[in-house]
């Protein structure tokens, strides 16, 4: 039995799902446009906002009625990326043919798709920013790309996002053009409700790494005014055709692995990591290699500082060991048990043989991730690095197990501090200070690009 995000996201409802594993917006429960007034005023967008009915694209093999190249600000800074497509199972929609190769389609209000309907479906956007990188709009169609949420009903979006990769002179793309690309998204989508299926107030994003931080800032930002001058900066949608104030406060996100604590994270790193390596610049006699050790034990530091404790109030800290950096004390075995019990639980859930499936989030391997628009450094046409379409921390090639016996759950020696990638379930704060999260440890194929590497 294989068990991957795609069967997850495809075999549970998406609110029931996100209800347990996500994180709700927290400004507007609206999800989509608000007017305080009670009053009709007059639209603030620009109408080069609006979707045109009469441009869709349709793939009758897998039913799916697409259109790419969307401009979802009046006034992109990066023309490369402040596009996005729309993706839809064709149930969920009448169309005419135009007889050029396009169609003019409205929303089927009676389509369905399983439980869902042409008016209550999902729509999710993916956010594939691996170490915060941008994130290519798609260019093309692919129904291998988009299946997994056409068959299971939900409206798909992909948006281009600028991210630290696509800075230029003319348009930044640090923070917080990434966030604000994808605020402007959402907002582009409501403005065009009408036009589109789905269910403007049910609209998720997902996303891995960094992808996964930015998913977790969008959950947390809704309708913060902090973003104001900046999506008014590129035209975004503000106003409905009536008037109504345009909301992007999305109701949840998924968030796998988030790089978040950007602050402690090289040292981290070393700790988790860095510390285990004897070659390159951390051979030893070198001055990285002692740099290396310098901040592995600042990690102990800063970890010893936070007054964590475990679920029985007991302490967690890091305390010196006769090899290597830290490798001891009740937060080291606190970390191990984790690992442990995340592996049992694997190895209790599967069935031996099995076949690694590397794409685990659908839509992502194909157009998604670090980048420039194709043809440029990092785009399908030019692509560097090993990360094009995979998200930060994904194995490139998935490597069969060795053979096991039939599952069942078995104990497996602890494991090395740089071994796992398995995040740790919340921990308490000692009384008096703010309740924080274990951070999680980075992943030993490939770490996360937010993090030095000396």
């Amino acid at each position: 039995m294989m068990i991957s995000r795609r069967s997850v996201m495809r075999a549970v409802p998406v609110a029931a799902l996100l209800g347990a594993t996500g994180m709700a917006a927290c400004s507007n429960d609206s999800g989509s446009s608000t007017n305080t007034s009670g009053s009709t005023a007059a639209s603030t967008t620009s109408t080069d906002l609006a979707l045109n009915p009469a441009a869709w694209s349709y793939d009758a093999d897998g039913d799916v009625y697409y259109q790419l190249g969307l401009s979802y600000v009046a006034s992109p800074q990066d023309t490369g990326y402040e596009t996005l497509g729309v993706f839809v199972p064709g149930a969920y929609m009448s169309a005419t043919d135009n007889g050029d190769g396009t169609f003019t389609a409205e929303v089927a209000s009676d389509g369905a798709v399983g439980d869902w309907t042409a008016t209550t479906a999902p729509i999710v956007l993916p956010v594939n920013t691996p170490g915060y990188a941008a994130q290519q709009p798609p260019s093309e169609y692919s129904y291998d790309t988009v299946s997994t949420y056409m068959e299971a009903g939900f409206i798909y979006v992909q948006a281009g996002l600028r991210g630290k990769d696509s800075t230029t002179d003319a348009a930044p793309g640090n923070a917080p053009w990434g966030v604000t690309d994808l605020k402007a998204a959402v907002r582009y989508l409501r403005y065009n409700a009408a036009a589109l299926p789905g269910n403007s107030e049910q609209t998720y994003v997902f996303g891995h790494s960094g992808g996964g931080a930015q998913s977790a800032v969008m959950g947390a930002s809704g309708d913060s005014a902090l973003y104001t001058p900046y999506l008014e900066a590129l035209g975004a949608a503000t106003t409905d055709a009536d008037g109504a104030t345009l909301s992007d406060a999305i109701a949840g996100a998924m968030c796998w692995c988030p790089i978040t604590s950007l602050d402690a994270a090289n040292a981290a790193y070393e700790w988790n990591m860095g510390q285990f390596a004897t070659t390159g610049t951390r051979e030893a006699g070198t001055w990285t290699e002692a740099y290396s050790k310098d901040l592995a034990a600042a990690y102990a530091d800063h970890l010893n500082g936070l007054g964590l404790v475990d679920s029985d109030g007991n302490t967690l800290a890091l305390e010196e060991s006769a090899d290597g950096q830290y490798l001891a004390g009740s937060y080291y075995d606190h970390m191990v048990a984790v690992v442990e019990q995340s592996l049992n639980d694997f190895l209790a859930a599967t069935e031996f043989p099995y076949t690694p499936n590397t794409t685990e989030m659908a839509g992502m391997e194909a157009q998604g991730g670090s980048g420039g628009p194709a043809g440029g450094p990092g785009g399908p046409g030019g692509s560097t690095g090993d990360a094009s379409g995979l998200p930060s921390g994904a194995p490139v090639t998935a490597r069969p197990p060795t053979a096991h016996p039939p599952a069942r759950a078995r104990r497996v020696p602890p494991p090395t501090a740089a071994r796992t990638e398995m995040a740790p379930p919340p921990v308490r704060a000692a009384p008096g200070r703010a309740p924080r999260r274990i951070p999680p440890s980075r992943s030993p194929t490939r770490p996360s690009r937010t993090t030095s590497r000396l």
